[in-house]
C-alpha cells in the first residue's frame, strides 16, 4: 500500500513540475539539428526534460537574425520534431549551427498549423534520442580517422580560407549567380486601384491606380512601382479648372545582409506631372548609385521589422519656370541625402501597418553646401486588412513637404492625401 502511495505522490509531483517549468516566453534555449525530414520536419536536441511539450510553438533564431518558426508534433525525453512553417532565410538552416529558441507560445498559430497540432502524427517519425546522437557522433570520428591528409598545407581549405583578402570574403557572400537566380524568380505582383483619394493642397478628389513588381528573395530583393494618378484641380497659375494627370516610376534593389546587421541598397525615381500649362515636374529623375541599409530589429522581414538607411540621389529636376517667358523649362542639378525609417507591424492575422518617414535636404553641386531650408519630408503610414486570399483593402495616409515648390509657384508647401484602395496580390 506504501508503494502504491508512492507511486501516486510521485506522478502528482511530476505532473504540477510540468506545469510549472513548461517553457515560458522569456525562455531562450540553444539548439542543434539533429535531423531533417521531408516537408520542413525538423529534429532538435531538447525534449521533454527541458520542459518542451507537443503543441509549443517556437521562433528560431541566430546571430544572423530571425530564421523560422514551428510547432512541436512530438516529444520524447531528448529530442522533439517540429513542423516549421514560416521559413525565412533556409540558407542559414545547418546541422553544424546552432540557434537560438524562443517561446512564442502566447502568439496565435495559423489556422492549418492550428488543425495540425491536433493530430497524431507519431507513426510517421521514428524516434531519434541518445542512441542516434552517439551513432552518429561515432561514424563521423570514424571518417575523420580515415580521411587522408593533405601533402601541403597550401592544399587545405583551412589554410586558402584563412589567407583569403576581406574583399574576397565579402564577394564570396554577396555576389552568387546561383542565389541571384534564385531570388529572382520568386517574383509577385500586386496590382491596385483607388476609387477615391482627398488632398488638402488642392481639396479635390482624385483616383489612382498601378501595380507593384518585386521578390522575396534570401539574399537579392528588388522592387519596382509604377503609379498613374488623374484629378481635378485648380490651375495655380491661370485659376481655371481641369484635369491633371501624373506618373510616377521607381525601383529598388538591394543586397540583403551584406554583414549582420547591414544592407547594401541602390534607388531610382522618374516623376513627370503637368497642372494646366504648367510642368511640375517636366521630368524629376532620381539615382542612388549605392546607400546603407540598418536592420535595427527583424521579427519578419515581410511584416514585422525596423529599418534606417541613408542613400545619396542624384537629383535631376526640370520644371516649368514662372520667372521665364511662356513658361519655359528650367533645370535643377543637385544631390539629396535621402534618411528613410520604416516600421512595419503585424498587428494581427489579418491587419498590417506600414510607417516610412523620409528626410532629404538638398545640396547645390556647385558650391556644396546642404540647404536644409530645402528638405523634401515625406510621411506615410498605411493599414491593410486581408479580405482574402491574397485581397486586401488598404488606407493610406500620406503627408509631404516641397518647400522649392512652394517658393516657386507661391502656394503651400505641404500636403496631405487620404486614400483608400483595394489591392490583389499574386504569384508569378
Amino acid at each position: 500500500m506504501t508503494k502504491i502511495f508512492n507511486i501516486l505522490t510521485f506522478a502528482v509531483v511530476l505532473a504540477f513540475s510540468v506545469k510549472t517549468f513548461a517553457l515560458e516566453s522569456s525562455d531562450i534555449l540553444q539548439i542543434q539539428i539533429l535531423k531533417a525530414y521531408d516537408k520542413n520536419v525538423l529534429v532538435l536536441n531538447r525534449g521533454l526534460e527541458d520542459a518542451i511539450f507537443k503543441k509549443d510553438h517556437i521562433k528560431i533564431t541566430s546571430d544572423e537574425g530571425f530564421i523560422a518558426r514551428g510547432i512541436c508534433i512530438r516529444a520524447t525525453m531528448l529530442t522533439s520534431h517540429w513542423k516549421i512553417y514560416r521559413v525565412i532565410r533556409p540558407e542559414l538552416v545547418s546541422k553544424d549551427t546552432q540557434y537560438d529558441m524562443y517561446s512564442i507560445n502566447q502568439s496565435k498559430l495559423p489556422d492549418d498549423m492550428l488543425k495540425l497540432s491536433s493530430v497524431n502524427l507519431e507513426k510517421y517519425f521514428k524516434n531519434y534520442g541518445d542512441k542516434d546522437v552517439k551513432k552518429q557522433l561515432k561514424s563521423q570520428q570514424k571518417r575523420i580517422a580515415k580521411y587522408d591528409l593533405p601533402t601541403r598545407v597550401s592544399d587545405t581549405d583551412t589554410f586558402k580560407d584563412a589567407n583569403k583578402t576581406g574583399f574576397d570574403r565579402f564577394l564570396e557572400k554577396n555576389l552568387n549567380n546561383e542565389n541571384l537566380a534564385e531570388d529572382i524568380s520568386n517574383t509577385y505582383l500586386d496590382i491596385y486601384a483607388s476609387p477615391m483619394t482627398w488632398q488638402t493642397r488642392y481639396d479635390q478628389k482624385e483616383t489612382h491606380y498601378g501595380a507593384r513588381l518585386y521578390n522575396k528573395g534570401k539574399k537579392y530583393q528588388y522592387e519596382m512601382n509604377a503609379i498613374e494618378t488623374q484629378r481635378e484641380v485648380l490651375d495655380p497659375v491661370t485659376a481655371k479648372g481641369f484635369k491633371s494627370k501624373s506618373t510616377h516610376y521607381d525601383a529598388h534593389f538591394q543586397i540583403n545582409r551584406s554583414s549582420k546587421n547591414w544592407s547594401l541598397i541602390s534607388y531610382l525615381s522618374y516623376d513627370r506631372e503637368k497642372i494646366g500649362s504648367i510642368y511640375y515636374p517636366h521630368k524629376y529623375t532620381q539615382v542612388g548609385i549605392l546607400g546603407l541599409k540598418y536592420h535595427v530589429w527583424e521579427d519578419d522581414p515581410k511584416d514585422n521589422f525596423f529599418e534606417i538607411s541613408y542613400i545619396p540621389m542624384f537629383d535631376n529636376l526640370e520644371y516649368s519656370d514662372p520667372q521665364k517667358t511662356d513658361l519655359d523649362i528650367s533645370t535643377r542639378e543637385g544631390i539629396r541625402h535621402v534618411l528613410r525609417l520604416k516600421l512595419y507591424s503585424q498587428l494581427s492575422t489579418k491587419i498590417h501597418s506600414k510607417t516610412e518617414i523620409s528626410y532629404s535636404p538638398y545640396m547645390n553641386l556647385k558650391g556644396f553646401g546642404v540647404d536644409y531650408s530645402d528638405s523634401n519630408t515625406k510621411v506615410q503610414t498605411s493599414l491593410s486588412y486581408n479580405l482574402g486570399t491574397d485581397f486586401y483593402a488598404d488606407y493610406l495616409l500620406q503627408y509631404d513637404s516641397d518647400q522649392f515648390r512652394a517658393d516657386t509657384y507661391d502656394m503651400r508647401a505641404d500636403n496631405t492625401t487620404q486614400t483608400i484602395r483595394l489591392r490583389y496580390e499574386f504569384d508569378l
